[in-house]
């Protein structure tokens, strides 16, 4: 079996930490310290032998069974659930029929096309190493798509996924303390008047507020994800009242900030032990006749070490 991206033929597809993961050593082990972007690939399978058998085309973790550092461990989210890197072979539903052609004419054989949903993941996990570095694998392969009667000894003919500059994984000597101001964002009472979809009711101001306790230097991201309501676009509607949403945007020039979406909150660096980001909690209407009553939504916010 060949599997390669649909259109473009690749067969490597590529992710990068593109500046170092900070991990506190204090975390709990299987706490996910870094994950890539959300990938949706269009893969496209062929045989390339065995014409008359039905194969399932499959995910390899880790094919070449590499220990990808200490104190961690990596994993693979497919489809919504989450896999490591010892769980081995994974079949993903999608089957490449057998046919009737011999091996001479067998590019006339059917293909199999289908998108493959995935992210790939870095835990905690472990004692963490006296020197406090993670990995020293220049790029780890994470996965290899390949049919399910066994690996093509040849990856490049079929798509692999690998993570590149693990060195920049390291250990710090501790965590960083957030505060949510206030972690309760009331509205009150909104008034219901000159209501136009998309228009701003109520606007309210909060801040994360984050600190560290050792001379321990990094940086952080941090992501709103919701607990409970509605995604709309990037505005959160409550369930309990669908006729008004909530935007959370920077308070220093009012760009939205989306949902599940990590970005730069602060850099706890040098002599900069603590610092505060302001954003503004808007109410944003989502119907020109609005119904009267109570809302609520809850968000988590993550943080990312770097």
């Amino acid at each position: 079996m060949v599997c390669k991206t649909q259109g473009s033929g690749e067969t490597v597809i590529r992710a990068d930490l593109d500046s170092s993961v900070a991990i506190p050593a204090s975390v709990a082990d299987g706490t996910v310290v870094w994950r890539s972007e959300r990938l949706n690939i269009a893969v496209e399978c062929a045989k390339d032998g065995q014409p008359g058998i039905v194969e399932e085309v499959s995910v390899y973790l880790n094919p070449e069974n590499l220990q990808v550092g200490q104190g961690i461990r990596a994993g693979l989210t497919l489809n919504g659930v989450d896999y490591m890197q010892s769980q081995g072979r994974i079949g993903t539903q999608q089957f490449l029929p057998a046919c009737q052609e011999d091996e001479s004419n067998i590019g006339a054989c059917p293909k199999v096309s289908f998108n493959l949903p995935f992210s790939m993941f870095i835990q905690k996990f472990g004692p963490t190493p006296d020197s406090g570095v993670a990995s020293d694998l220049p790029d780890y392969r994470m996965f290899q798509l390949d049919s399910a009667l066994g690996m093509n000894p040849l990856p490049v003919n079929n798509l692999n996924y690998v993570i590149n500059n693990l060195s920049g994984l390291r250990f710090i000597a501790c965590d960083a303390e957030l505060r949510v101001m206030p972690d309760v964002v009331e509205f009150g009472q909104v008034s219901i008047r000159d209501v136009q979809v998309g228009k701003v009711a109520d606007v309210r101001r909060f801040a994360l507020a984050t600190s560290r306790i050792c001379d321990s230097p990094f940086s952080l991201d941090a992501r709103f994800t919701p607990v409970s309501g509605v995604l709309s676009g990037d505005v959160l509607v409550p369930v309990n009242n669908d006729s008004i949403g909530i935007r959370i945007t920077h308070a220093n020039n009012g760009v939205p900030l989306r949902y599940n979406e990590p970005f730069h909150l602060s850099d706890l660096l040098g002599e900069n032990y603590s610092a505060t980001a302001d954003f503004n909690a808007e109410l944003v209407w989502q119907t020109e006749k609005p119904k009267p009553g109570p809302f609520e939504a809850e968000v988590m916010v993550d943080l990312f070490y770097k």
